[in-house]
């Protein structure tokens, strides 16, 4: 079995790798140096990297104990992970019809910023962070083993704090208006839902 500790400090590698170089200095310095193409390459290859060592970390090796082992799956509990899964990867398909990735990743201070509100962001302000939660519990359930607990959970929890912090960046970015989208959309749970 693998160390907890070392799941839990791995995954924060990845945390600490993914939210400092999308932070608007680093992506600004970067993109001011090498240009958009080389900092869409040191983000995409950094977070492949970082998030690999946080997975393998985990030292789980047991992906089809379903197929091998049936008698050990609790159904309900299964099923419910692969339900939340699916949730996950809708709300993340519905996020992609109204904005990319590389849209999300172009916050550049040398063009208007246009504030997406339209679609699931007319209901919540972080979606793709709210898919990723999903797919985390999903897997948790799906797999109840310590090691794939804990690495879930140290996603999940990196995952608000990453949402907490590119909150943050979007109001130093947009302002007023984003101060006032607040009002309109919640966080990562829908106002309506609450």
């Amino acid at each position: 079995m693998a160390n907890p500790i070392i799941i839990i400090l791995a995954s924060m590698v990845f945390g600490i790798q993914h939210s400092g170089v999308s932070s608007l200095r680093v992506k600004h310095a970067v993109i001011d140096r090498w240009g958009k193409e080389a900092y869409s390459r040191l983000f995409t290859y950094s977070s492949i990297l970082t998030f690999l060592l946080a997975f393998l970390s985990m030292n789980f090796w047991d992906w089809l104990y379903f197929i091998i082992n049936p008698s050990s799956v609790y159904l309900p509990m299964f099923v419910l992970g692969l339900v939340i899964i699916a949730m996950g990867a809708l709300i993340a398909q519905r996020a992609s019809k109204v904005i990319s990735v590389s849209e999300v990743a172009d916050m550049r201070s040398d063009r208007s910023p246009e504030l997406i509100k339209s679609g699931i962001y007319a209901r919540i302000r972080h979606p793709l962070y709210l898919a990723t939660v999903f797919v985390f519990l999903g897997l948790l359930l799906l797999y109840p083993f310590t090691s794939v607990i804990v690495f879930s959970l140290s996603m999940i929890i990196y995952t608000l704090v990453g949402a907490y912090l590119e909150e943050r960046k979007l109001l130093a970015y947009y302002g007023s208006s984003y101060q006032e989208y607040k009002k309109e959309a919640g966080f990562i749970v829908p106002k309506s839902c609450r």
